[in-house]
């Protein structure tokens, strides 16, 4: 357990909502973890997930879900309705402790097993409101035990993410192991999802700290317009004033505009902007929608490359030594729709682990050059100009 160097307990301002930070790249050795935590839980334990597969992996996370309750813990698990369909679909005829409660976040519009509807119409508005709602996703992957212990980062509970099931296949993604204070604020937080009554039952019984509140600056939620648009705004400044490096490695990658021209002005001013994508996607347009902008990027100065042997599913950014570990992509999901969490790496070791991950990946990757591009067949320079029409939705 990487405890906190004393230091970062005198700084200025709020004190860090944690006091140990273990940093994993490994999916099994995550994976592993975790169960092992949730087998030794005693009261209380949270999940909320986007992707809960229906595969070995989901089995396995929800049997030691289902016996930490049988034994008495009361566990909350809230699975995102389009993410993690295939598993609501499966669990909705299972039998499963009463101390295991599981919620939808805006169901899938198709979802319909075991609802009962007087007539036609009845059905019709739920499946439109859900329909209309399909956009929005909580796209949080985050895992509390006992109000002392969390987990987060870019982790989904899936098969694609273990070396065990998936091989040298398996994707690249980075999670934390964070002890203290911010175990309550991500359960507050997932309660303000549950549903208002939850919400504010924990929230008065929850440790009466001033500096356990969602603006801390050393994690990024986004469930309201304004924290969403202060966090926006946030990233924007620290673009701007960004002196020595901007390093960004994303699943998905189709910024808004104005991120676009400030990276642009942040090369051109000297600044080392790189930007490390994976050519393979398990969204299988994005390889195409990402190219959109290499070309100006390209040739303001920024560097671009791409990794082939499996997906980089990692969100991490570096913006000079603020680097933050989390779900949020640059896209127009993340900044206007989905359900994101971003905490600040805080560990000095922690951050050259990062710095070594990115340019390890960064070696193994094909850098994207003016030439390259202009390689590129007519039709994929044509079909990436008509996959972006639909960035709003990506």
């Amino acid at each position: 357990m990487a405890e906190l160097p004393s230091y970062i307990f005198r700084r200025s301002g709020l004190p860090p909502l944690w006091t140990s930070e273990d940093l994993y790249f490994d999916g099994d050795e995550f994976y592993a973890e975790i169960l092992k935590d949730i087998d030794k839980a005693e009261s209380l334990i949270t999940m909320e997930m986007y992707i809960l597969e229906d595969d070995p992996l989901g089995e396995r996370f929800f049997q030691s879900l289902n016996a930490a309750a049988e034994r008495g813990v009361k566990v909350f698990l809230m699975l995102d309705g389009v993410g993690s369909h295939n598993f609501i679909q499966k669990i909705q005829n299972r039998d499963y402790s009463q101390n295991l409660k599981i919620k939808i976040y805006n169901p899938h519009p198709w979802t319909f097993a075991n609802e009962h509807f007087i007539d036609f119409f009845k059905m019709a508005q739920v499946f439109l409101k859900r329909l209309i709602g399909v956009n929005k996703r909580d796209h949080r992957k985050i895992i509390t035990i006992d109000e002392r212990t969390s987990y987060t980062g870019s982790f989904n509970i899936s098969t694609n993410h273990s070396k065990e099931f998936s091989q040298d296949d398996a994707w690249h993604d980075i999670g934390l192991k964070l002890t203290g204070w911010i175990a309550p604020l991500f359960i507050l937080s997932l309660m303000k999802s549950w549903g208002l009554t939850a919400f504010f039952k924990y929230k008065r019984k929850m440790p009466k700290k001033r500096f356990i509140k969602f603006t801390h600056p050393d994690v990024r939620f986004n469930q309201s317009f304004r924290l969403r648009r202060a966090l926006y705004k946030d990233f924007l400044k620290r673009i701007k004033r960004s002196k020595k490096r901007i390093w960004l490695s994303t699943g998905y990658f189709q910024p808004r505009r104005r991120i676009i021209r400030l990276l642009k002005d942040a090369a051109k001013r000297g600044v080392d902007v790189r930007i490390l994508l994976s050519t393979k996607s398990d969204v299988f347009y994005y390889s195409l929608l990402q190219t959109y902008y290499h070309y100006e990027l390209i040739k303001a100065g920024v560097r671009i490359y791409e990794y082939d042997p499996t997906v980089i599913h990692a969100k991490n950014y570096f913006l000079d030594d603020w680097i933050t570990v989390g779900s949020t992509n640059l896209n127009y999901r993340s900044f206007m729709h989905d359900l994101e969490v971003d905490v600040r790496v805080q560990h000095p070791e922690n951050k050259k682990k990062l710095n070594t991950n990115f340019e390890k990946l960064q070696t193994e990757s094909k850098g994207i050059t003016m030439k390259t591009l202009s390689e590129r067949k007519w039709y994929i320079q044509w079909a990436s100009r008509f996959v972006f029409l639909f960035r709003y939705w990506n």
